[in-house]
């Protein structure tokens, strides 16, 4: 976050159990408007193909975050 506060594009990455957390740590550190990249959780427990096809995922969702895009 602070990166995005020097002016620069910043992604934070939160599993969708700590997402409502991450959202109000953002608020509270002046970042309301930070992008949240969302990963399922649990996420220790996947397979390496489960992984792969998250980070794939994920890959396309990080692309359009910093392309300005919305967030799902």
């Amino acid at each position: 976050m602070e990166i995005t506060k020097l002016g620069r594009l910043g992604v934070t990455v939160c599993s969708t159990t700590f997402t409502g957390l991450g959202r109000a740590q953002a608020k509270a550190m002046g970042c309301a408007q930070i992008p949240i990249l969302v990963i399922p959780h649990p996420f220790g427990t996947r397979t390496r193909d489960e992984i792969r096809d998250i980070a794939a995922q994920c890959a396309e969702q990080l692309m359009a975050l910093m392309a300005g895009g919305t967030q799902p």
